[in-house]
């Protein structure tokens, strides 16, 4: 009995040291300077030729912003380099850097009519097809990774240029390529309780969006006009995620819509609703960037299931893969992720691209584990 249990004690306490040891070892592979020569070649840069030498020596007559903020990469679907200008840049210089300083031989010259500024994160504003009122143009370059690049820290190096051979000061972010996993209190089977944020939302429990209530006109076949009001709820049925040890995440949610039945309330002159239901299952792969707490997820593959009971798969690339970054957080049994207007999780959400323009969305996502 006795000599059973303190086996057992040991053989857990063994498997416990191992576990705590692999996310160590994750985390230590992360801190690992790559080779600067090694990233040089390996990276996949958008819209670039790779070039010898050095670029033009800077003039300072061209300036740009530059944000600083990613510095996170994932394996083979790398990162994204974004920044914008009020000047009439045609291109960037990229030089890559190791955490020592040292410049590896050799640049990239980016042709920026050929970037297509999509972003590898997954945001609000390009949910909602907000316009860009600031002057300045927002350029985003993605960069890829070939499977020579492991967990590890380097440093790029970036400029802009214009059309008459200007050249703006260099700027300099380092970047640190995230192990699959890497935090094991992550890891479970995690059920979706209430979002806190514009509003709340609680599991099977109908929410009706304020900010797109609206009177309506109806023209009745009757030969009368009728305002009528037409709101949008949903329901969250079920949201599931799971997260394993491997580094892959699976996450699922159903959905019900009450959306107002048009036909059938103008035939009958009166305010007809009517219910959608709605599937989105994702997998991929999941990191942990532990200087910011965030996890993020790279989508390698999903199906949706629409409210005409059409299903629509679609598989992601390498390099191709949609990279959602969240804030999180685990009390207990209670995990919760953060997004802002730039992060965003609940793909499917299509109530979002009738809400017009919205300075900002901070929502929390509350999960309760199995």
């Amino acid at each position: 009995g006795r000599g059973s249990l303190f086996a057992f004690i040991a053989l857990f306490t063994a498997c416990s040291t191992d576990d705590e040891s692999k996310e160590t070892q994750d985390n230590l592979a992360e801190e690992t300077p790559i080779a600067k020569e090694l990233v040089f070649d390996n990276v996949i840069v958008e819209g670039a030729t790779k070039k010898a030498g050095t670029p033009d020596t800077p003039n300072e007559q061209v300036s740009f912003t530059l944000n600083k903020n990613i510095t996170s990469a994932v394996l083979i679907d790398g990162f994204d380099i974004e920044f914008n200008s009020n000047d009439n840049i045609i291109g960037a210089y990229l030089q890559i850097k190791d955490t020592e300083g040292n410049i590896a031989d050799g640049y990239y010259d980016i042709d920026l009519s050929k970037v297509s500024d999509k972003k590898k994160i997954t945001s609000i504003g390009q949910l909602l097809k907000q316009k860009n009122t600031k002057a300045s143009i927002t350029k985003i370059v993605d960069i890829d990774f070939k499977a020579a690049i492991n967990p590890g820290t380097f440093c790029y190096v970036v400029s802009v240029f214009d059309a008459s051979g200007n050249t703006s000061a260099p700027q300099e972010v380092c970047i640190t390529v995230q192990s699959w996993g890497g935090n094991d209190d992550l890891v479970g089977n995690w059920n979706f309780t209430k979002l806190q944020g514009n509003d709340t939302t609680v599991v099977d429990t109908a929410r009706c969006n304020s900010l797109i209530k609206k009177l309506d006109t109806l023209s009745c076949l009757k030969g009368t006009n009728k305002v009528i009001k037409e709101e949008y709820c949903y329901i969250t049925n079920s949201f599931k995620f799971t997260i394993n040890t491997d580094g892959t995440y699976v996450y699922e949610i159903n959905d019900t819509y009450k959306i107002l039945d048009y036909s059938a309330s103008r035939d009958a002159c009166k305010t007809v609703n009517k219910e959608e239901k709605e599937h989105y299952l994702s997998k991929g792969q999941w990191a942990y960037d532990q200087t910011n707490t965030d996890i993020i997820l790279v989508e390698l593959e999903a199906v949706s299931i629409d409210e005409n009971g059409e299903e629509t798969k679609k598989t992601h690339a390498n390099g191709e893969a949609e990279v959602t970054v969240l804030k999180s957080n685990i009390t207990s049994d209670v995990l919760t992720l953060l997004e802002d207007q730039k992060k965003w999780v609940l793909r499917g959400r299509q109530e979002w691209q009738s809400l017009g323009n919205i300075s900002e969305i901070k929502n929390e996502y509350y999960f309760d584990k199995k």
